[in-house]
């Protein structure tokens, strides 16, 4: 990956869970290991991906 940090705040709410999941499938790739995918408070990646690591309220951390 290229990236350290990925912004992608109050985009994931407009979408169902399939689709969810093909993006961040196509994010991760983008994230360097230990980067970062920031989404807004109201949204969740539970049951999206396994991979991402849940460090603090909407900021997970790619191993």
């Amino acid at each position: 990956g290229e990236f350290e940090v990925i912004f992608l705040r109050n985009v994931m709410i407009y979408f169902d869970q399939p689709t969810k999941t093909q993006v961040v499938a196509r994010m991760l790739p983008l994230l360097k290991p230990g980067g970062y995918l920031i989404i807004s408070h109201s949204e969740s990646l539970n049951g999206v991906n396994d991979t991402l690591k849940l460090v603090a309220p909407s900021i997970y951390r790619k191993p």
